[in-house]
């Protein structure tokens, strides 16, 4: 059963401050609870219709209680209550992902499963960025959030105390399909409509370009992201 303090407290995950305040997130349906636990993600319980994972913190519930904890427009039949993970990154000679205030959950979701497909590991993200445990962007990560690590931080002083070459996606850059790429370093991805801000701009070492040839105002951050990193492999 689902009392009303678990159902306010449930719903008080889907705001960030309340995330971190409990080092807690929302993720939904069997498929993405069942990865995040393979993970090794630790699980405060498990609210389902017709449970099909064995787990001993589930809880099997009525439908319309699950309605009331669904941050989806139709529920996926079990949702989970999971602890976030504690990150200290540890940068190695590797690809790191760079993202300047990412705001749109769907946008960040598909960066973070996009990493996870070309074995990128870590995310650097901007405080301005939607957070990586939004229960949007976990759906739509589809558990990836899970298998790649995402930190927040200010990203000049990040780049002060981590240095490593940066390649910046801006509109004036050198075509990214001719840039040679060395084996490590940054790939900085900017705002969907604003790009990188002025501040970033000035440490970028190698500003990129994926050229336009129709007349869209801007590319999508996620498939931005996608070729740049099809083109490191």
């Amino acid at each position: 059963m689902l009392s009303q303090s678990d159902i306010k407290y449930i719903n008080s995950l889907k705001i960030k401050k309340y995330r971190k305040k409990y080092s807690e997130f929302i993720a939904e349906g069997d498929k993405i609870i069942k990865e995040l636990i393979d993970e090794g993600l630790e699980v405060v319980h498990i609210y389902s219709i017709h449970p099909t994972i064995q787990h001993n913190k589930l809880v099997q519930v009525q439908e319309h209680q699950l309605n009331k904890i669904t941050s989806l427009q139709k529920h996926h039949n079990s949702l989970a209550v999971l602890k976030i993970p504690f990150v200290e990154m540890q940068l190695q000679d590797e690809w790191v992902l760079m993202l300047d205030d990412i705001q749109d959950p769907g946008n960040m979701g598909t960066i973070i499963r996009t990493c996870d497909w070309f074995g990128i590991k870590k995310i650097v993200c901007s405080d301005g960025c939607v957070d990586a445990w939004n229960p949007k962007v976990v759906q739509a990560s589809m558990a990836s959030v899970g298998r790649v690590q995402v930190v927040e931080a200010d990203l000049i002083n990040w780049i002060q105390a981590y240095p490593k070459p940066i390649y910046g996606a801006v509109l004036n850059g050198k075509n990214y399909r001719e840039q040679l790429f060395d084996k490590k370093g940054y790939i900085l991805i900017g705002n969907e409509g604003h790009g990188i801000n002025t501040l970033l701009q000035q440490k970028i070492t190698f500003p990129i370009t994926i050229p336009k040839i129709g007349s869209a105002e801007s590319l999508n951050a996620a498939i931005a992201t996608a070729l740049i990193l099809d083109k490191l492999h």
